[in-house]
């Protein structure tokens, strides 16, 4: 039976957070952000192993000021981009089979449940080749040339925001992010570029990235509604 690993990547810098700590260092419930996501995925019973891919200079962890389940590793493992990053924890991590799950997650979106999650891994591990958490495009989306003039509007039917979790089998994601010519936006990137069809999930607009400092208040925002039993 194929084990269901998740990867965590979290060796950037977050620099537009505007702060000298990385976003995923944040504090937010008076734990750190890559705290509560880790908390979140060890909850799930789902999962088999959860893995944490920093940069290999990272101290903060290393130093006591976070506190993980024992399903978690952390790697020192980070490389130049979010892709290489995902690539050696995959090579890091110990007794994977070529066909079990890889679960990629981005280490600042605080927004994702553990019914999501168990919902996208029944649905996805079903699938021939994998899929990712995305919602549809909410807004009129218009096209524009370099002068940020409007040369058409999209139609937004089959358009979708990718989120995270990504969910691909193992031997599938190496040899997708190994291909990739260049370094891909995200693992569905990659797995589209080997000639591959991810499979959607619609999961929620709550499951947002923190990439500025006003995020951080909507992050608060998303966990209350989430505690409320919005979703």
């Amino acid at each position: 039976m194929s084990k269901i690993h998740v990867i965590i990547p979290a060796a950037g810098s977050g620099s537009r957070l505007g702060d000298k700590i990385p976003k995923q260092f944040a504090r937010i419930e008076n734990r750190t952000v890559i705290e509560y996501i880790e908390g979140i995925f060890s909850r799930v019973s789902l999962i088999d192993s959860i893995s944490i891919a920093l940069h290999p200079d990272e101290k903060f962890i290393s130093s006591g000021n976070c506190q993980f389940s024992n399903k978690t590793k952390v790697l020192y493992c980070g490389g130049q981009t979010r892709s290489q990053t995902v690539f050696n924890a995959l090579c890091n991590i110990h007794d994977t089979k070529d066909d079990d799950w890889i679960l990629v997650h981005d280490a600042a979106r605080i927004g994702i449940t553990e019914s999501i999650i168990n919902q996208f891994i029944t649905e996805i591990s079903s699938d021939k080749v994998g899929g990712i958490v995305a919602i549809p495009v909410p807004d009129t989306v218009k096209k524009v040339n370099k002068n940020l003039e409007v040369v058409a509007t999209e139609n937004r039917e089959f358009l979708w925001l990718a989120q995270t979790p990504q969910m691909f089998k193992c031997k599938t994601l190496k040899h997708a992010i190994q291909s990739f010519d260049g370094s891909p936006t995200d693992e569905a990137e990659a797995v589209e570029a080997i000639g591959l069809q991810p499979k959607i999930f619609e999961g929620s607009a709550l499951n947002f990235k923190i990439t500025y400092p006003e995020d951080l208040h909507r992050a608060q925002s998303a966990i209350n509604i989430i505690k409320k039993g919005a979703l």
